[in-house]
């Protein structure tokens, strides 16, 4: 618990240094509305989530079942979630519409300045046509970010769901190692420990690389809330 509230306490303080210099007071709000808004949604969900068994009506569900449900209400969470804060950064942010084509501009004609012997802009860049995309409501970029990191937070959960459910064959690899003796469950167990890291290592990497793309440093550490956004059915 001490674990997980430091992971989101941390997240919620680099977006909003971040996006203060950025976004004045409304990249600082941003963050503790995710929290707020992921917070209020997984009460909710919660409070609606039915078991139902898999045997029929009148038997006791079973351990597929209860994980079944999570699942459905982990679904279900984000995608509330995600319509709410697609909302949320169109109209929070829609008198921001120029933040980032005014980068882009500023990097272009610093490369002008650069290389002289450019001496129209339409020579360059086509007009600016290259960074068309930052022309965008900044608001639909920050909901991109926000995006890339929920939908990498929910891969990661189901790939731990898999390494570790006594349904799939890590678990069951290292039951079957134990006729062998303590050793082989032990170098089993480091094995598919090991194995467990590489799918959530390229999914940070990937959330990283395009939440920069979306929204620059910023991008990154709100991708980071959003991400732990579903943390209350999770």
């Amino acid at each position: 618990g001490a674990d997980l509230f430091e992971s989101f306490v941390g997240s919620v303080v680099a977006a909003c240094v971040l996006g203060a210099p950025e976004f004045g007071s409304k990249g600082v709000a941003l963050p503790f509305y995710i929290v707020m808004i992921g917070l209020v949604v997984c009460v909710l969900c919660t409070s609606f989530i039915k078991v139902t068994s898999s045997n029929g009506p009148g038997t006791t569900p079973s351990l597929d079942d209860l994980l079944a449900a999570m699942r459905m209400n982990v679904l279900v969470a984000a995608s509330l979630i995600t319509v709410i804060l697609l909302l949320l950064c169109a109209f929070m942010f829609e008198d921001e519409d120029n933040y980032f084509t005014d980068i882009a501009r500023n990097d272009h004609y610093g490369k002008l300045a650069t290389y002289p012997q450019i001496q129209h802009p339409e020579v360059h860049y086509a007009g600016l046509r290259h960074v068309s995309f930052n022309q965008l409501n900044p608001g639909f970029r920050i909901f991109g970010a926000v995006l890339v990191g929920l939908v990498a937070g929910i891969l990661i959960g189901m790939t731990t769901e898999y390494f570790t459910s006594h349904t799939d064959l890590p678990t069951q690899s290292i039951a079957e190692a134990s006729e062998y003796g303590p050793g082989p469950v032990i170098i089993q167990g480091l094995g598919m420990g090991s194995y467990s890291t590489v799918i959530p290592l390229v999914l940070i990497i990937g959330a990283v690389l395009g939440a920069y793309y979306f929204a620059g440093f910023y991008g990154t550490a709100i991708s980071c809330v959003g991400m732990l956004s579903t943390l209350g059915v999770t």
